[in-house]
C-alpha cells in the first residue's frame, strides 16, 4: 500500500520551526518535499515558530514544567520527559531528526506498529562528549546506540555520518546515504536586474551566503578577496547574505582593509528570499576551515548550483564529490591564497565560457532536488513496511 502521512518529529531545542538556520530548512524542506509528493503529515517540534508549515500542521511537544533553579541535569531530563502522548492518530511511518535526548518517536512507532526512520544530521553523543558539559554523558550514549540499532530506516547527510551510524549499528541494512537537496524554484538565476545597491550586471560577483561564525571560514574569506583584488587585479565584489556574531568584526576588517567599496551585505533576511540575491551572482563560495572532523552536507553548495554558478570551496568532507572539473574549483583549507586564484581561474572561465553556471543547474536538477531526495526516503520506508 502506498504511503499517504507521516509523523515528523523535531525534539533539538536549538532548532526553531520555522526558522532561519540551516537545521530549520532542512527540517521545513523535507517536510515540504513529502507533501509536495502527495503525502499529509502533522510535525511536533520543541520549538514552534508558527502554527503551519504550508498545509502542514505544527504542534507544539510538551514540556515538563521548569524548576526555580536551572541545572543541566533538568534541562536534560526535561527533555528527555518532551511529551508526545498526546497524539491521537498516528500515521503511516514516524520521522524523526535524530536530537540528543529524546526516544520519544521509537516508542511512538513501537507503539503504533509502523516504520521509525532516523535522520541524523551529526553524531551528536559524540560532539558533547568533545564540547559541551554533560550531567548525564552515559545517558546520551546509551539513547544514541538504542535509537540507531532500533530505527526501521536511518537516513544519513554524509559518508562520514554513514560510516559512524554503520559501525554504531552494527551493520548497513536500512542505512541510507541521503545529502541535502535544494528548492530549484526558490534557487535560480535572475532574470532582473540587479539591484541598486549592488554593482552593474557586468561586473562579477561572488556569492557567500551562511552565519558568520568561525566554521564557515569567513575571516579566510576576506583574506582571499582582499588577494583577488589587490594582487590578481580582479574588478570582482563580494556579497555577504546572512548574520552571525562574528560579523562586527567582519565589517571592521572590511574597512582596515579599504575595501568597503567592494564587500556588500543583506544582514538576516529570510531564506525565501536568499534566492533572489544569489541568483545575482556569478560564483559562490565555501571556505570553510580546517577542522577535526567534517560530517556536514554543505546546503549552501546545493543553492549556489541552482542557481547557475560554479563554486570553488575548500576540499572538506563532501564537497570534494559535489565540487568537481566544471562545476568549480578546490583549494586547501586554510590556503588563502589557493583559494584566491580558485575564484580568479572560475571568473577567468566564465568569461570565455558564459553558460558554465548552466552546466550546475542541470546537475542539481537532475540530482539532487529535495523531492528526489524524499523520494529516495519514501522509498526506502515502504522497503520496510
Amino acid at each position: 500500500m502506498k504511503l499517504k502521512n507521516f509523523s515528523y518529529i523535531c525534539a533539538d531545542p536549538g532548532i526553531p520551526v520555522p526558522g532561519q538556520k540551516g537545521a530549520s530548512i532542512h527540517v521545513a524542506s523535507i517536510c515540504k518535499a513529502f507533501s509536495q509528493l502527495g503525502l499529509g503529515g502533522d510535525l511536533y517540534t520543541i520549538r514552534p515558530e508558527g502554527e503551519k508549515l504550508g498545509t502542514i500542521p505544527i504542534h507544539a511537544m510538551e514540556l515538563p514544567p521548569r524548576k526555580k533553579h536551572k541545572s543541566i541535569e533538568e534541562r536534560e531530563s526535561r527533555l528527555f520527559l518532551a511529551r508526545l502522548d498526546n497524539i491521537d492518530e498516528i500515521h503511516d511511518f514516524v520521522y524523526e531528526r535524530y536530537s540528543l535526548w529524546h526516544p520519544g518517536g521509537l516508542y511512538l512507532a513501537r507503539k503504533h506498529q509502523v516504520p521509525f526512520v532516523l535522520e541524523v544530521n551529526s553524531p551528536l553523543a559524540l560532539e558533547s562528549k568533545k564540547y559541551r558539559q554533560l550531567a548525564n554523558e552515559n545517558l546520551a550514549a546509551g539513547l544514541s546506540r538504542l535509537l540507531l540499532r532500533e530505527a526501521d530506516v536511518v537516513v544519513c547527510v554524509s559518508k562520514e555520518i554513514q560510516d559512524w551510524v554503520v559501525s554504531e549499528r552494527g551493520h548497513h541494512e536500512g542505512v541510507i546515504l541521503v545529502p541535502n537537496g535544494v528548492d530549484q524554484d526558490v534557487f535560480k538565476p535572475s532574470t532582473t536586474k540587479r539591484p541598486d545597491s549592488l554593482p552593474p550586471d557586468n561586473i562579477p560577483l561572488i556569492g557567500f551566503t551562511g552565519t558568520f561564525r568561525p566554521w564557515h571560514g569567513i575571516q579566510d574569506l576576506l583574506t582571499s578577496f582582499e588577494y583577488l583584488v589587490k594582487d590578481l587585479g580582479s574588478n570582482a565584489h563580494l556579497l555577504c547574505i546572512g548574520d552571525g556574531p562574528e560579523k562586527p568584526a567582519f565589517e571592521v576588517n572590511v574597512q582596515q582593509k579599504g575595501l568597503m567599496d567592494r564587500v556588500h551585505f543583506t544582514g538576516s533576511i529570510p531564506h525565501s528570499a536568499v534566492g533572489e540575491w544569489l541568483g545575482h551572482c556569478n560564483l559562490g563560495v565555501a571556505p570553510y576551515p580546517e577542522m577535526e572532523e567534517f560530517w556536514f552536507s554543505p546546503l549552501k553548495i546545493y543553492e549556489y548550483f541552482s542557481c547557475g554558478m560554479p563554486v570553488v570551496a575548500t576540499n572538506r568532507g563532501q564537497i570534494g564529490d559535489l565540487v568537481v572539473d566544471g562545476r568549480g574549483t578546490l583549494a586547501d583549507s586554510g590556503d588563502t591564497r589557493m583559494f584566491a586564484e580558485g575564484m580568479n581561474h572560475e571568473l577567468s572561465r566564465l568569461k570565455v565560457e558564459p553558460k558554465a553556471g548552466e552546466l550546475c543547474r542541470k546537475w542539481v536538477l537532475e540530482n539532487a532536488t529535495w523531492q528526489m531526495r524524499a523520494q529516495q526516503i519514501l522509498e526506502a520506508v515502504e522497503s520496510v513496511r
